[in-house]
């Protein structure tokens, strides 16, 4: 069993990682992640640089768990519909990308993947996460007989989601929620099976 000296390090410990990483979250959204140096995150958290290091072996790390802080988790909703199925999740999505500070990240994030190894290992990871859900529901769907069995799962699971990140990241136009059900009932109906139907609610 932990003592309580034990126990009271790792909670002051936890709070610093807190602290440093809402710091780091703060000037990322101000400045950009090229400012989230130790010597500015120090500054802005209070924490001595030398026990940053203690915790993160440069600030690359330190951005980078800032950012898995905040990356959002979800579990594929199933309402027993394909189109519900996914309108459920592209309507979290959209709202996560334009409304949370996890959003506000994703274009740094991007930008920063091409030359960071932290960074594109986050990217690569929430684009997995992404996509494993849309996998799911498409899958689920399969079983039901409403994606014809000849598309492939991945390339489907793509088609629903890169135009919410091409929307959001090159288009630069909003996310709302009459384009995402346009979006979702269109993709919906290129998946069926031939004389199948949209499902309810479409």
């Amino acid at each position: 069993m932990q003592s309580l000296t034990n126990r009271n390090d790792l909670s002051r410990a936890s709070r610093t990682r807190a602290r440093a990483m809402e710091a780091t979250l703060e000037l990322a959204a101000e400045s950009g992640i090229s400012a989230c140096t130790f010597e500015a995150v120090s500054e802005r958290s209070g924490i001595a640089r030398s026990t940053l290091y203690r915790h993160w072996k440069n600030s690359s790390e330190l951005v980078a768990d800032a950012i898995k802080s905040q990356s959002i988790e979800r579990v594929a909703a199933d309402t027993g519909t394909l189109r519900d199925d996914m309108l459920h999740w592209m309507l979290e999505l959209g709202r996560a990308l334009e409304g949370s500070t996890w959003g506000a990240m994703v274009p740094q994030l991007v930008a920063a993947a091409s030359t960071d190894p932290n960074m594109e290992a986050i990217q690569r990871r929430n684009s997995g996460y992404h996509r494993s859900i849309d996998i799911e529901i498409v899958e689920r769907a399969k079983k039901r007989g409403e994606v014809d069995e000849g598309i492939d799962s991945y390339h489907a699971a793509v088609m629903f989601t890169a135009p919410i990140f091409y929307r959001y990241l090159v288009a630069r136009q909003p996310i709302d929620a009459r384009w995402i059900t346009s979006h979702v009932d269109q993709t919906v109906a290129l998946l069926r099976p031939a004389g199948g139907s949209l499902g309810e609610g479409a």
